[in-house]
């Protein structure tokens, strides 16, 4: 994990010297944040809008449900905008950047960019879905503290594998000596999976502790609910992150 925050550190000051840029990046990193996991408060909201639909009558059934429409609409197109925006925030952040780079690591250092604030977006959130599911279930939230934990503790050991094995490919190419793709890529695409898979069997834990509290009745069923969809998002979140550190690795080593 030590790795992962170190890489993630230094490859924030190389590519954002200017102070002003870093702060253009902490708002895109946050705003992706918030609307990623304003997903789970539109679960919320769809869930009790359900659960409770023969309470409500029929005018504020039609105030929540077009609440429900802007709020998920509203989600769609700020995250599309600020996928767009962080494409300028780049440009000019590179062109204000005082550190000359060679033509042929340009593009790496688009791909290193492009890497970074996907991680740190997806760490923000999943800090965020944290604190949701204790703030709904203290015991339930402290036990997905400590899977979240293991699991990025594993993901560091393998990208830090993946950081080695990267450099060497490039100084095997420094060095015009050839690696066969289906080796450069299927590392890749190996240790990535890799960390898929063994956060996935992590959170068969996560999923069986929420039925075991629902059954006992410690949480409501509309919070199971939200929870069962939050932990598809934060399976994703894990899956996400283990795939973006080993693109991260290959652009980190290669915009060296």
């Amino acid at each position: 994990m030590r790795t992962i925050l170190g890489q993630l550190k230094s490859s924030t000051l190389q590519l954002f010297p200017n102070t002003k840029y870093r702060l253009i990046l902490l708002v895109l990193v946050l705003t992706a944040a918030f609307i990623s996991v304003s997903e789970l408060a539109v679960a919320k909201m769809f869930t009790g809008i359900i659960l409770h639909e023969g309470e409500l009558t029929r005018t504020q059934m039609v105030i929540y449900v077009c609440a429900f429409f802007i709020f998920f609409g509203g989600t769609r197109a700020g995250h599309y905008f600020q996928r767009i925006y962080r494409i300028n925030v780049f440009d000019r952040a590179f062109k204000a950047s005082d550190k000359e780079v060679h033509r042929s690591k340009e593009n790496w250092r688009w791909s290193l960019a492009f890497e970074l604030t996907s991680l740190l977006s997806i760490f923000t959130q999943l800090g965020v879905v944290i604190l949701f599911f204790t703030f709904l279930n203290w015991k339930f939230g402290l036990l997905n503290i400590v899977v979240v934990l293991i699991i990025c503790q594993i993901l560091g050991r393998i990208f830090r594998k993946q950081i080695k094995t990267q450099r060497g490919f490039v100084k095997s190419k420094m060095k015009k000596e050839h690696v066969p793709s289906s080796v450069k890529i299927g590392t890749r695409i190996r240790s990535g999976e890799t960390g898929i898979l063994l956060s996935g069997m992590a959170m068969l834990i996560l999923f069986a502790a929420l039925i075991f509290l629902s059954y006992t009745g410690e949480i409501s069923p509309s919070n199971t609910v939200v929870l069962f969809f939050g932990l598809r998002m934060q399976n994703s979140s894990l899956s996400n992150i283990s795939s973006s550190l080993m693109r991260f690795a290959r652009a980190r080593t290669h915009s060296e």
